[in-house]
């Protein structure tokens, strides 16, 4: 290079001239010198300092990938069927062949690639394209029965759209639909031959563009499925996985030993993974030979996991098998504490049992460092065998059973702090499946006490979950229980708290009128004031809905005037809700500036703003004074409603402004999006209508995260109307 560079120096001057050499010869030395320079990071481009792109959100609820060796071929197979025009996928095959696993690894694949984990150089060396979804959700029927609403509540939840699942069943189903029509999306559905709700069914075979499904299944159930057949494992593959797992279990035997000899290991399992890992398990065990297993494996002519689980069971301890005994009984995985208060095993005795049990493959469990984060769990037939045990055993069952009632009842009173916590609460909402096995025992065996005694601290769990759909379910059962043993004053409550505050969310306006009037004539027959001027309260948000602003303004009047006597003869100072787990029990000083908010906004909906005002007014001031932040900052968008609505637009957008900031303080999307309406019904008024579309476009997408349908209707039709004006 300097070689060349010297020639030039000398020939362009003859070449071209002197001058035109001369800049040439100065450009040359100058990218000459800049070649061999080494930059330094402060001398490099602009362009090479920007930060890296972030990576894309992506949505997913996927469980860890599980060890996986070979099956290459279904790898380039399931991406190739994702990549094509099928909507639907399945991966079928005999029960323990990797179906899971196969899936789980695909699927993983496809998330890394989405996230923009593996690159697209690294993508293009693979023989099949990784096609992308811009969510992953996970429903399996693997430890109980899956029904559609809860494939429909998985997608919702996972898809950060929480609103959806507290929607009435028919309209959940319609706005899943419309949202797996927005992006990409992949829904599995695990174990889908266990599933006997038709509607599932249905629903898959209606997935809308541009989403899919992947299934697994034992059955080809599904004809219009690009259908995935996988048998057992390669032989070299089966091979691999063999010494693979004496190496984890320690067995040197096994990870040392000649092909020849595991080739009848291989030839015995058909090279079922499954089989492969429980075989190398029972290895593990004194008394068992490759010989011993193999010969089980023979005698049981195809039914060879029948046939494991009855060899398993004669070597495991006492304590194995109770632990063994009561994995069944939970509707999910459990955790350590769960499973010992269920067997009576405990301390360093569970320990050994867990330790046998899942080296010998019958149970599994997460990889968390943390002994109070793993969970364990049952594979289906594991499930099954352990249930035959407990078919004779009916008595240590019923024992079982009580212990874990009174175990999971304590879970629940020791984290109702916890419940309120978002950012801790799937802790406890991870048992919420074994929690519930336990209140439907209590309440087919009658046991009605009991049975209150969950639903109290239970129905906070699934208030703050948004399990809506169960909390009309089991507030159903809990009147049903309490008129049981005459406690018909819990009845009444639950009626009016429960199921007619819920279904009004729902804007199921008949139901929550029937509940509501329900527990009304209880408290009126019992002289219970508070309760009548609260049940009052709520029936008239009910009626304002309904368009009666006549009677729905008699009752909240009444509500109003009971609440004043009340607070005539109520110590001010340590008034505060008194909370029964769930629902308040007695009055509170905030019951009237409440009342005053209804009231404002059934004079709102009339037309009759100066009343509406003084109402809000009143109620803004008493919150302040109180420090009740919530209905403080509450009072204050609707404030800034009446604002608008008299043309003071100055006054207006600074009320929704405040009101806005408020909702960031003390973290109420609810309220971020009523302000968000307000400003953008104010920016219409002032024709700003971009800035007007894109804050009513927020605020509906909050009120359909939200399910809050009646709030859904008026933002739809205000964006209809600000495109039309665009």
């Amino acid at each position: 290079m300097e070689r060349l560079f010297e020639i030039l120096l000398n020939a362009l001057p003859e070449a071209i001239g002197g001058l035109i050499a001369a800049g040439i010869i100065a450009l040359l030395s100058y990218l000459f010198v800049k070649r061999l320079r080494k930059e330094s990071p402060q001398e490099k481009a602009p362009q090479e300092l920007l930060p890296e792109p972030a990576l894309p959100e992506i949505y997913s609820n996927l469980p860890s990938r599980t060890e996986f060796i070979g099956r290459k071929k279904e790898m380039e197979r399931i991406k190739a069927a994702l990549s094509s025009r099928y909507f639907l996928i399945c991966i079928d095959g005999i029960g323990g062949i990797g179906k899971t696993s196969l899936a789980l690894e695909v699927i993983h694949e496809c998330l890394r690639f989405s996230k923009g984990e593996i690159t697209i150089e690294q993508e293009q060396q693979g023989e099949v394209a990784i096609p992308k979804f811009d969510g992953f959700i996970w429903t399996s029927a693997k430890d109980r029965e899956l029904r559609l609403n809860d494939i429909l509540d998985a997608i919702a939840r996972t898809l950060d759209w929480p609103g959806i699942a507290q929607q009435p069943y028919l309209e959940k189903i319609e706005s899943v639909r419309k949202l797996l029509q927005t992006k990409p999306y992949l829904l599995i559905v695990d174990n889908f031959e266990t599933i006997t709700d038709e509607a599932v069914r249905d629903f898959l075979l209606k997935i809308p563009e541009p989403s899919k499904v992947l299934i697994t299944s034992r059955e080809q159930k599904l004809p219009q499925a690009w259908a995935v057949s996988i048998k057992g494992l390669e032989q070299d593959e089966a091979l691999a996985l063999i010494r693979n797992e004496g190496q984890r279990l320690g067995l040197k035997s096994v990870e040392e030993a000649d092909d020849t000899v595991l080739l009848r290991l291989y030839q015995a399992t058909g090279g079922a993974p499954l089989a492969i890992k429980w075989s190398v398990g029972q290895i593990k065990q004194k008394g068992q030979s490759l010989d011993t297993v193999l010969a089980a494996l023979h005698d049981a002519k195809g039914d060879i996991f029948e046939e494991v689980f009855a060899r398993s069971w004669s070597l495991l301890t006492e304590d194995a098998q109770k632990v063994l005994m009561v994995m069944p009984i939970f509707a999910s995985s459990a955790s350590r504490d769960a499973i010992e208060a269920a067997s009576d095993v405990h301390h360093f005795a569970l320990d050994e049992a867990l330790g046998q049990l899942v080296q010998m493959w019958l149970v599994e469990v997460t990889d968390e460092l943390e002994t109070a984060k793993r969970r364990y769990s049952v594979h289906p037939l594991t499930r099954a065998f352990g249930n035959s045990r407990l078919v004779t055993a009916i008595d240590w069952r019923e024992k079982a059973m009580e212990r874990i009632a009174e175990f999971m009842l304590n879970l629940l009173e020791k984290n109702m702090t916890l419940i309120e916590d978002k950012n801790r609460f799937s802790t406890i909402d991870v048992e919420l499946p074994n929690i519930l096995v336990s209140v439907n025992w209590c309440y087919e065996k009658c046991y009605w006490q009991r049975f209150i005694e969950f639903h109290v601290r239970l129905d906070k769990l699934l208030t703050y979950g948004g399990y809506y759909d169960e909390r009309i379910r089991y507030g159903l059962m809990q009147v049903d229980a309490a008129k049981k043993i005459g406690e018909h004053k819990i009845a009444a409550e639950c009626a009016v708290w429960i199921l007619g505050w819920t279904y009004y969310q729902q804007d199921s306006l008949e139901n929550s009128v029937h509940w509501l009037d329900e527990g009304l004539k209880y408290f009126q027959r019992a002289e219970d004031e508070w309760w009548i001027a609260t049940t009052k309260k709520l029936m008239a948000l009910v009626f304002r809905e309904k368009g009666d602003f006549e009677y729905a303004e008699k009752l909240v009047q009444d509500a109003l005037e009971s609440f004043e006597r009340m607070s005539k003869y109520s110590d001010q100072k340590t008034i505060k809700y008194k909370y029964n787990y769930r629902w308040p029990t007695g009055y509170n000083a905030s019951d009237i500036p409440n009342a005053l908010l209804t009231m404002g906004g059934i004079a709102f909906r009339k037309g009759d703003f100066d009343l509406a005002k003084s109402f809000y007014e009143k109620s803004f001031e008493v919150f302040k004074s109180l420090e009740n932040k919530e209905q403080y900052y509450h009072s204050m968008y609707h404030l800034g409603m009446i604002a608008l609505e008299k043309g003071q637009f100055k006054k207006a957008i600074q009320l929704f402004q405040d009101s806005l900031d408020g909702s960031g303080k003390i973290n109420l999307i609810d309220l971020e999006a009523d302000s968000k309406f307000g400003i953008s019904l104010l920016k219409e008024k002032t024709r700003e209508y971009e800035q007007a579309l894109e804050l009513a476009l927020e605020a509906l997408k909050i009120y359909e995260c939200l399910g809050k349908q009646r709030h859904i209707r008026k933002t739809q039709m205000l964006v209809k109307r600000l495109k039309k004006l665009l």
